[in-house]
């Protein structure tokens, strides 16, 4: 499977990407601000522009780490797959020791 996104555009142009944690803070922020102050219509235009900008942006976070987890996932199962045949094998030969009773 081929994953299309495992940067975020911010990392690929060489830019320091912001944390998702302070996207969302200053979403919560704005949406604050909107939800409880009397802005003039330009600034609430602003503020939802901004807005939508951060979820975007969190969105493609969210996405990222979806598709990171996928892999590590994928990477460890093909791992445990790997590992099963020959813990398998080891399982069914038991080792013989000194104290082992022979019938015959």
């Amino acid at each position: 499977m081929i994953f299309p996104r495992l940067l975020s555009p911010a990392a690929d142009s060489g830019n320091k990407p912001e944390k998702f944690e302070s996207l969302l803070a200053r979403l919560e922020q704005i949406v604050s601000d909107m939800e409880n102050a009397e802005l003039p219509l330009e600034k609430l235009l602003a503020s939802y522009e901004e807005g939508m900008r951060l979820v975007q942006a969190c969105g493609n976070r969210l996405v990222d780490a979806e598709q990171k987890v996928e892999i590590l996932s994928q990477a460890v199962s093909a791992e445990t797959a790997k590992a099963a045949p020959a813990s398998a094998a080891t399982e069914e030969k038991p080792a013989k020791s000194e104290n082992d009773i022979r019938l015959f």
